[in-house]
């Protein structure tokens, strides 16, 4: 039957059918409901131990775990506080395919393989009887607004619930907040269990949240900014040298970074666009500002990587530009680059955690944005908002050669700022795990800035 159904329409069949789950009515059949009798099952709460023994981590992205550098950072900077208080605790990392549990045991952790397809809120609920966790961490990064899919975003939610229900302490870690978050989930925070606690990761974020949700919700900072650098490892010291070496030469050498998510739908030719427009400024840029140029990659996941951009920008750049660019082609592991963003003189990226593993070393950075979240992290900083350039903007004409060479000319003054305001957003940091380590904690972090709203 399948081979009868072209490929186009069976496209636009799919693109039908996942419309039709995110709309509030489906949500409410198809989430919500499902939920609610796996929920029923499992009663009244259940008390919490008096000595912990397990965290089930819950990554935005189960497939592929350990492809995007942003949920790595997350998972080890937040387990890594955690075990600082309780060192014997096993941790659980949620997955949905062999490959994803495979990537999670290379990283040290247990897998949980509970969101097989087709997902159930019963078996999650079965599983979680058995593991019985007594501390949850959510990862919400930018995916909680249902931007991508209500429907993933609903069910991230409902099992943070019922992680709470089975007596775990919850934390959702710091997430973002657009401007248009899908209607269907008010309803879902709205039946949150209270011990699940909401975390907003800037203050843009958590107005938005707010003025949607109604729920009581608290401002950190991005759980990242926690992660330790690795900076004693045979890849990090090679590119350190690459760097050295431009430095010996009087240069300024700086990060760059684009991806294919800055275009929402595959767009081949505005990215292939957007190549262009950077090469032709990066190369005037070069000869007449000494800068040299790092093409660095933080997400590998095949479909969506930074090198399907970087790549071809790099073969773009190397007949011109020489050893004053330089590609790194081997997958670095998020400590790693942490290390590397700490050693160039500023980052200019469109990877928002990224862009945190500079701020996070005090490295200047500016983003072109996407999803209307970077201007939150900026505000942590008090960095100036023209820093941030729109997918839009650099495609128009010489925008985006005006905005490097802002960003070249500012980027001293910048990095001062970033450095002066880190020790506070490193507490705002923190306040993620504060829930999970019990009233004294809690104290601890909102004396440093991170108040209940």
């Amino acid at each position: 039957m399948k081979q009868l159904i072209p490929v186009p329409v069976r496209r636009q069949l799919r693109g039908w059918l996942n419309s039709a789950k995110n709309t509030p009515l489906a949500l409410d059949l198809l989430e919500l409901r499902r939920w609610q009798i796996a929920r029923r099952d499992v009663g009244v709460n259940v008390a919490p131990r008096n000595d912990p023994r397990r965290l089930v981590v819950l990554p935005s992205d189960p497939w592929s775990v350990r492809q995007s550098r942003g949920d790595e950072a997350m998972i080890e900077a937040a387990t890594g506080e955690v075990k600082r208080t309780y060192p014997n605790l096993e941790i659980y990392i949620v997955t949905a395919t062999p490959t994803a549990s495979a990537d999670v045991r290379a990283m040290g952790f247990k897998p949980l393989e509970l969101w097989r397809q087709p997902f159930s809120y019963e078996t999650v609920a079965q599983e979680l009887s058995l593991t019985r966790p007594d501390f949850g961490l959510v990862l919400g990064a930018d995916v909680l607004d249902g931007y991508y899919s209500p429907v993933d975003a609903a069910r991230m939610l409902l099992v943070a619930d019922l992680m709470a229900a089975f007596g775990a302490k919850v934390s959702v870690l710091g997430f973002s907040f657009n401007s248009r978050p899908a209607k269907a989930l008010r309803e879902v925070f709205r039946l949150l269990d209270p011990g699940v606690v909401l975390n907003l990761r800037d203050t843009i974020s958590l107005q938005r949240f707010d003025d949607f949700a109604r729920k009581r919700a608290r401002l950190v900072a991005d759980a990242a900014f926690m992660l330790t650098p690795r900076a004693d490892t045979a890849a990090v010291k090679q590119i350190a040298a690459t760097i050295a070496r431009q430095r010996e030469q009087g240069r300024k050498v700086f990060v760059f970074n684009i991806h294919p998510m800055l275009s929402r739908k595959p767009e081949p030719a505005k990215l292939r666009q957007m190549i262009e427009l950077a090469a032709g400024a990066m190369e005037r840029l070069s000869r007449e500002h000494n800068a040299s140029w790092l093409l660095l990659a933080h997400d590998y996941r095949p479909e969506i990587a930074d090198d399907n951009c970087l790549r071809p920008l790099a073969d773009r750049l190397k007949p011109t530009l020489g050893d004053h660019v330089h590609h790194v082609d081997q997958a670095l592991s998020a400590g790693e680059i942490k290390a590397v963003v700490g050693l160039v003189d500023g980052v200019i990226t469109g990877r928002m955690h990224l862009a945190i593993a500079a701020l996070g070393q005090g490295t200047p950075v500016a983003a072109i944005t996407y999803q209307d979240k970077f201007q939150g992290l900026f505000a942590h900083f008090g960095v100036s908002e023209s820093l941030l350039l729109s997918p839009a903007q650099f495609l128009v004409d010489d925008s985006f050669e005006k905005f490097v060479l802002q960003f070249l000319g500012a980027h001293e003054a910048v990095g001062e700022k970033v450095r002066q305001m880190l020790p506070n957003v490193m507490e705002l940091s923190r306040a993620n795990i504060a829930p999970l380590l019990g009233e004294s904690a809690m104290r601890t972090v909102q004396e440093a800035g991170g108040k209940v709203a």
